[in-house]
């Protein structure tokens, strides 16, 4: 209820802000769910692109896919992919959660919940998708990611305010 009373109370200047990181945390969700709607083709040639770039010439071989290191290699861009990009999910929630409270609990758990629950829902929309696949493990990557996100935000909010109790005494 006191998150409702705080909405009440933001200030001109600072509802641009909670725009602006509400369409940050847009945006991140409609890249996942782009990234997530390609079938399973075109999601691998992706991955390729970035393994190749990454890791083409540690790999042996110019053609993708045919080294078990190759293999490798591409799974863990994937799984970095989903971490990455809910981390960036997870950032921008925390800081519109950010601009609209200033606990700190209801700004993690907020926005840790928002993270979790779109990676669920970006899992459950891929077993749609053709030769994709819906995986509990991806799941956890991505509310990995966003707890990452989440945390840095909490973290600076929390030497932001040391600092201002440093500087008052």
């Amino acid at each position: 209820m006191k998150m409702i009373t705080d909405i009440k109370r933001v200030k001109i200047k600072s509802r641009f802000f909670v725009c602006l990181w509400a369409a940050a945390s847009i945006i991140c969700m409609c890249a996942i769910f782009m990234f997530s709607a390609k079938d399973g083709e075109r999601s691998a040639e992706m991955s390729d692109i970035v393994t190749g770039a990454l890791f083409g010439d540690a790999a042996g071989s110019a053609e993708p896919g045919t080294t078990p290191f190759w293999e490798d290699m591409n799974a863990v861009v994937r799984k970095c992919a989903h971490f990455l990009i809910f981390s960036a999910l997870g950032f921008c929630a925390a800081n519109t959660a950010r601009q609209l409270t200033a606990d700190k609990k209801h700004i993690f758990f907020i926005s840790l919940a928002l993270g979790s629950f779109y990676g669920a829902a970006d899992e459950w929309h891929q077993y749609f998708v053709p030769d994709r696949s819906c995986m509990w493990q991806d799941w956890l990557i991505d509310t990995a990611g966003a707890f990452l996100g989440v945390g840095v935000v909490v973290l600076v909010m929390r030497r932001q305010a040391r600092k201002r109790k440093v500087r008052r005494t």
